[in-house]
């Protein structure tokens, strides 16, 4: 599994860098995006496009990482829950299981034994 992993950002990077190199002309371009909200207007710095791509590649992934990170740590919780519990009813299974054989039949031969 961990070849195909390794393969596949091989791929990735390979595509990535393909795209890049045959569209580096467009990509170089300076671009400048600007926001119209009720009358105010805010403009960004004119900013080459592949920067803005790599940027939301970059931003993508941190969010990703961060949704995963909270979900794992929420699973993480979740087992614990659940090992609490099976503990728990585990002991109460325990305490209503019905005496062994020898534990039940062996107890009058001891107390007698202990009498004499």
């Amino acid at each position: 599994m961990r070849y195909l992993k390794v393969l596949g950002l091989v791929a990735l990077f390979f595509f990535s860098m393909l795209f890049f190199i045959q569209n580096n002309a467009t990509l170089t371009q300076d671009l400048a995006l600007e926001l119209k909200v009720f009358g105010w207007l805010y403009q960004t710095e004119a900013v080459p496009f592949y920067l803005l791509i790599l940027l939301s590649f970059v931003l993508g992934s941190l969010m990703c990482t961060l949704y995963f990170f909270l979900e794992r740590i929420r699973l993480s919780k979740q087992c614990k829950q659940y090992k609490k519990e099976i503990h728990t009813l585990e002991q109460e299974l325990s305490a209503q299981r019905p005496k062994s054989f020898e534990e039940t039949y062996a107890a009058p031969e001891s107390v007698d034994n202990a009498q004499n």
